[in-house]
Order: C-alpha cells, then sequence, then structure tokens
C-alpha cells in the first residue's frame, strides 16, 4: 500500500430513481498492449467483451473496478482500461497486488475516490495492497475511513457497500487463504454498528462466492480473464467463462446481484498451468 491513503473524496453522479445500479469488474491483468496474455489467455480481449456486454447491457450508474488492472504494474494497463471504460458511465478503481501504486496510478486521481453516496446505500472503496506481498492488510487509514462510513451510514440509516480487492473471509482454498486480509477481523468488528445493512464485494480470488459470514454478506466476483478453481489445495484454473456482476442496491437494505459470463471459445487459458508470478 502507499505510504497515505490514495483513496479520497466523493464520487458525485446523477443517480435516478431509488436504486441504485453498479458494475463490478475485476482482476484485468492488462498489460498495457493489446496483445498480452495471462496463461495463454489475451486479457485485452477478455476485458474488452466483459465491459462491452456490461456497458451494453446494464443500467449503470458507476462500475467499479476492484483490482490488479495490471499484469505487472504496467504503466499503460491503466490507460488501457479508461480507454476501455469509456467515460458513459463514471468508475472508481482500486489497486490490487499486482498493481503499482507509486507514479502509476498518479494521473488517474478522478477514479481512486473514496465513497459513493446514494439514496439508501453508500458505497465504500478500501485499499488492501501491501507493497511486495500477495497478501493483504487493512492499513490505520483504511480501518479509519471504514469507521467513518459505518458511523455515516448509522446516523443516516443507509445501509453499507464494502470494496477491496483481497475478500476478508477464508475462501476454503489453501493457496489463496494464505493471501488473506491479515486484520480482517478488524474491520468485521467495526461493520457489526450496521448488523444485516452491509454487505462486501471483492476480487482477487477470480471466483464466484456469496456467503454470509457474521451479518456480512460477503461475494467474490469472476476475472475477466482467467479463472481459479474454488477449494482447491495448490493453483488450479476452472474452466468457467470470465465474468462481471452486477448489483442493483435498493431502499431497505435490499441487494440483488447476479454474476453474468461471456463466453469466448477461441480466447482461452492453458488450464494444466501451474501458476504465474
Amino acid at each position: 500500500m502507499a505510504a497515505k491513503a490514495i483513496l479520497s473524496g466523493d464520487l458525485t453522479i446523477v443517480h435516478e430513481g431509488e436504486s441504485l445500479r453498479l458494475i463490478q469488474v475485476t482482476d484485468t491483468h492488462l498489460t498495457g498492449n493489446s496483445d498480452g496474455c495471462l496463461l495463454g489467455m489475451n486479457t485485452e480481449r477478455s476485458a474488452r467483451a466483459i465491459i462491452t456486454a456490461a456497458l451494453s447491457t446494464e443500467r449503470a450508474d458507476c462500475v467499479l473496478v476492484t483490482g490488479d488492472i495490471a499484469a505487472d504494474g504496467e504503466s499503460g494497463a491503466y490507460q488501457q482500461l479508461e480507454t476501455l471504460l469509456g467515460s458513459r458511465v463514471p468508475s472508481m478503481w482500486l489497486p490490487g497486488n499486482h498493481d503499482c501504486v507509486v507514479g502509476r496510478l498518479d494521473p488517474y486521481p478522478d477514479y481512486l475516490k473514496r465513497r459513493l453516496r446514494g439514496k439508501h446505500w453508500d458505497v465504500v472503496m478500501l485499499e488492501t495492497q501491501v507493497e511486495g506481498e500477495v497478501g493483504g492488510v487493512l492499513s490505520v487509514a483504511e480501518l479509519d475511513a471504514l469507521a467513518q462510513a459505518v458511523n455515516d451510514a448509522v446516523t443516516s440509516d443507509k445501509a453499507l457497500l464494502v470494496a477491496t480487492h483481497h475478500p476478508l473471509r477464508a475462501m476454503r482454498s489453501a493457496w489463496l487463504d494464505e493471501q488473506s486480509v491479515k486484520n480482517a477481523a478488524d474491520a468485521l468488528a467495526l461493520l457489526e454498528a450496521l448488523s444485516e445493512r452491509t454487505a462486501i464485494i471483492s476480487g482477487h480470488v477470480h471466483q464466484e462466492s456469496d456467503v454470509v459470514v457474521k451479518n456480512v454478506r460477503m461475494m467474490t466476483t469472476p476475472s475477466t480473464c482467467v479463472q481459479f478453481a474454488p477449494e482447491s489445495e495448490d493453483f488450479a484454473l476452472d474452466d468457467k467463462d470470465p465474468g462481471y456482476r452486477r448489483i442493483v442496491l435498493g431502499p431497505d437494505a435490499q441487494l440483488d446481484t447476479q454474476v453474468v459470463r461471456i463466453s469466448d471459445d477461441s480466447n482461452r487459458p492453458l488450464l494444466t498451468s501451474s501458476g504465474y508470478d
């Protein structure tokens, strides 16, 4: 993570109707060029297919990008993502463990917002990246930001959606659970003040999940490229299609969500791959 918090301020959007409609896109692993691949899969081609499908079919107020934008911190990856997203729908970005925060994201402050405020829900973005490490942690600044978001939600009688890169729970997958957020319990303790009026969306694990832990609904979302096999002791790929998550946040803490997958039989990963750096 950066020496100081890189996320700040609110994203202001035109929010029509009672519901806040979001798209989550995660783990694009872009390389800054059109022929970059991850484990045999062209990441720009897959990200383009996912983003194009999402923006053409969903009535979205905002796109949440939850980390690992770049494959290995490539500076061109962030311009590549900006181009793929376009300017029609605003977006908020989080760094992941594969992203280079210092310098590379400096030109994109408009996307590095901390909060999005809706009529019935607020959204808070939390950075979990630890420089030089694969696993995550929430710094004092991030926990303070969460505490403030929880307090504001309680005061205004809203629900709260928390977005992170690393999940705040174990995935029952040994190699991935070694990379979990070390102080996730501190965040969950803060969320207790909202009881069941909160949810968390995350990336990093390249797979779909949706469970409730300590009254908090926790979801992970497929990568726009390669997928990891659930509940695997060691690194293993899944043959499921990449995708995105649609989220509709309504009155009385209502949350409706589905994962949408997009198939491209001519752009598939090498399923026998044994890992990547």
